[in-house]
């Protein structure tokens, strides 16, 4: 049943964020009464950190098992900078558990601390390989990346935006990788 409550409260908050959608909402869809619910979350604050722990879970495992899917050095970093579950989550929904749930904010950033530990290493074996400059401090580049993949998550700048993270993903790795500049390869 608690998987049945998260799986369906998921599937609310999309609809409604988290603000709007209610333990009335999760009962009526589910057939049970808002009781049953409470035997299993003391609160809906309790139900919303259980979902973002199981999507943090999840994120790690399938982050691990697709960066283990790959032995070529530029797929697992671009891996590192595009994989991201579940892709469906609009950027207002990030926000809005930021500004209402900032207790839940730590468990996003463990997430990004999870990736540097395995971030670090790869930006090390891409300058002995050639493939990053080595004139650049490897430190310097995961803040880079940190700043540049989590600030809009703080940020007004997308309110009224249905852009989901995949989509704002996409394009900031697009621009990390090759910049805003046409190059005369890229016209062919």
């Amino acid at each position: 049943m608690r998987e049945r409550i998260l799986d369906k409260s998921y599937e609310l908050i999309q609809r409604y964020g988290l603000r709007g959608f209610t333990m009335d909402d999760v009962a009526s869809e589910l057939g049970i009464s808002k009781k049953t619910i409470y035997k299993i979350f003391d609160s809906k604050n309790q139900l919303i950190s259980e979902l973002v722990d199981r999507i943090a879970e999840v994120e790690k495992t399938s982050f691990l098992e697709e960066i283990s899917k790959h032995e070529d050095w530029f797929d697992k970093f671009e891996t590192m900078l595009t994989m991201y579950t579940p892709e469906d989550i609009p950027m207002r929904l990030v926000e809005e558990l930021y500004r209402y749930y900032p207790e839940e904010k730590e468990k996003i950033e463990k997430m990004f601390e999870f990736r540097q530990e395995i971030l670090y290493p790869l930006i090390e074996e891409g300058q002995r390989l050639g493939k990053i400059r080595r004139d650049l401090n490897p430190v310097i580049i995961i803040m880079l990346i940190h700043d540049l993949f989590m600030t809009p998550t703080d940020s007004k700048r997308l309110k009224g935006q249905d852009i989901t993270i995949k989509q704002l993903l996409e394009q900031m790795k697009k621009l990390f990788f090759y910049g805003i500049l046409q190059r005369e390869e890229d016209k062919r």
